[in-house]
């Protein structure tokens, strides 16, 4: 099955397929940008609308108005397209760049962060700590720390092919 990723949580537009991947920092023009960014990207992958089977979107943790864009476009283009959609977390898709014990975090505003800890051995993941909301200075990593990375997107077409083969297509946002 093949599945693209999208995720909007960070301040990065993040597509994925199991064979391509894109970052682009936006910051907050993740709507302006999109679709044409998306059309690029799998005309570049060489892959069409049509040979899709199944949709992954980032669900977080992130920005509000971040997540609500990603998961509006994912849904619509897996109900246009009559597929399947799921969403993935954020934060593992990040961790998955790395082995070994990982600590991420996604900074906020007021010395505030997203993180979790994950464990990972070739391409399997633990979860050591779920995503919760932290202060910086309160901060204990376990193993190497990843400060305000982009999630990786072959990670998050990996992680949605699992989940869309196990039959999870839940899109709920993870907001802490």
């Amino acid at each position: 099955m093949l599945v693209l990723a999208l995720d909007t949580a960070t301040p990065y537009l993040v597509l994925g397929l199991p064979h391509a991947e894109r970052a682009i920092r936006l910051e907050r023009r993740h709507a302006e940008v999109l679709w044409q960014e998306l059309e690029v990207f799998l005309k570049q992958a060489g892959v069409g609308l049509k040979e899709l089977g199944g949709i992954a979107v980032g669900r977080g943790p992130g920005s509000y108005t971040g997540l609500r864009v990603g998961i509006a476009a994912g849904l619509g283009l897996a109900r246009g397209l009559g597929i399947p959609v799921t969403g993935v977390d954020t934060l593992e898709a990040v961790a998955l760049r790395y082995q070994g014990p990982v600590t991420v975090v996604h900074r906020t505003r007021n010395e505030l962060c997203y993180t979790g800890s994950y464990r990972i051995e070739g391409k399997q993941l633990a979860v050591l700590q779920s995503p919760k909301r932290a202060r910086l200075g309160e901060l204990q990593p376990d193993g190497l720390l990843v400060v305000d990375e982009p999630p990786s997107g072959l990670a998050l077409a990996r992680l949605g092919q699992a989940a869309l083969q196990s039959g999870r297509v839940q899109v709920e946002p993870l907001y802490l």
